[in-house]
């Protein structure tokens, strides 16, 4: 009797270790299963973006184009109408300045880079554009290039 007690406890130890192994071997699917749908939508997201952003590189260089143009649109109506027809064909593609209506007074950080500053005695012009040194863009919803900027600094 007793080694029929001792087979059985044995045997429900074993089924005991195979209960755990199987819920080992679960866990573990389902970790891998949840890190295989991360990679999948890791994946895709990136596909949507290359996708979204493609051509990204031109209008990069494009714009260096429209930069030396604007320098040198002076008195030249052939030049200003290449220039605007260049505008005309980027904003086709969802290529458009940052500040296209209305550019603001003060700095801002999330569309403006300061290149230099120079000091002013006036409180009021603190953080102030004194000039724009170059336009900044938009790809789509993108900053394709952020306008750079001169920024006033308060001298006290």
């Amino acid at each position: 009797m007793e080694e029929k007690t001792i087979i059985k406890d044995d045997i429900q130890n074993d089924l005991e270790e195979k209960d755990k192994e199987i819920e080992e071997l679960k866990n573990k699917y389902l970790y891998l299963q949840a890190d295989l749908e991360n990679v999948k939508r890791r994946y895709n997201k990136q596909i949507e973006d290359l996708m979204k952003y493609e051509g990204e590189s031109i209008f990069v260089k494009l714009i260096q184009v429209l930069d030396t143009m604007e320098y040198s649109i002076g008195d030249c109506i052939d030049c200003l109408n290449n220039y605007n027809v260049l505008i005309n064909l980027l904003n086709n593609f969802g290529v458009h300045q940052i500040y296209e209506d209305k550019r603001p007074i003060f700095f801002n950080s999330d569309y403006d880079e300061a290149v230099t500053s120079v000091e002013t005695n006036d409180p009021n012009l603190d953080n102030s554009i004194n000039k724009v040194y170059q336009k900044g863009y938009f790809y789509k919803d993108k900053i394709l290039r952020f306008e750079k900027v001169i920024v006033n600094k308060y001298n006290e």
